[in-house]
């Protein structure tokens, strides 16, 4: 062998040894992370079962709530008959709770639908845009209000002054509970009064035009009768008290 076969043979072997060192090197770089990848998925299934089993127990609550309800307005309704005094006390109490939130109601008033767009966006377009943010609930509750709603629900949540509607990654809070799209909102008014007046405001014109260039579901209906659901949040007010 020839001293340039040599010297040949020399660096194809520092190339395979290098090669296979820098192999090796990577193998172990990668290896936490493809470690953690399977931890994950486990812990997320944890915490979505945490999740339905405290839900279950809302909703077992929600039940228990309207029942005690219900065996309230019995009682109230016996102790009514007893006295005209009882009685005006009783539809005091009743026309209180109606204002507070704590009754279902029922009257004319609009359905506002918004849902998520069944496109895909592509490469170029903004994700954003395809979607429901917890924003554009705000943004419509805020609407009805102004415009002279007396009650109002997203999907069976009841609205009330305090009631939180927050983004949690791919879905929306409304009182604490899991909601998806479609989001059906509710109010009860004057059903000429909302929807002209919602379907003239600017923000209302955006969705139309997201719906248009985007494909999300914006829908206004007109209703001679809906029902808004009573709230069964019960916020203690923790600081806020009487002035005396």
């Amino acid at each position: 062998m020839t001293g340039r076969q040599k010297t040949g043979f020399v660096f194809l072997a520092g190339i395979f040894v290098l090669t296979a060192c820098f192999g090796y090197l990577l193998a172990v770089q990668f290896e936490p992370t493809v470690n953690s990848a399977y931890v994950v998925p486990a812990q997320n299934v944890e915490l979505v079962e945490i999740m339905k089993g405290l839900e279950r127990e809302n909703d077992a609550a929600a039940q228990n709530i309207l029942g005690l309800r219900a065996k309230l307005a019995e009682l109230e309704t016996q102790g009514a008959a007893t006295s005209t005094e009882v009685r005006a006390l009783t539809d005091q109490l009743q026309s209180l709770r109606t204002q507070a939130g704590f009754s279902d109601v029922t009257g004319p008033g609009v359905v506002l639908t918004l849902s998520d767009s069944s496109r895909t966006p592509t490469l170029s377009d903004d994700p954003n845009y395809f979607v429901i943010h917890d924003g554009y609930l705000r943004s419509v509750v805020n609407l009805m209000r102004r415009y002279g709603a007396t009650a109002i629900a997203i999907n069976d949540q009841r609205i009330l002054a305090n009631t939180p509607i927050v983004c949690a990654g791919p879905i929306i809070l409304v009182n604490s509970s899991r909601m998806s799209p479609p989001y059906v909102i509710t109010a009860v008014g004057n059903p000429d009064l909302l929807a002209d007046s919602i379907t003239q405001d600017v923000f209302f014109r955006v969705l139309q035009a997201y719906r248009d260039q985007f494909g999300i579901t914006c829908s206004l209906e007109k209703e001679a009768s809906v029902t808004v659901p009573a709230s069964l949040d019960n916020l203690p007010f923790k600081y806020a008290r009487e002035t005396k």
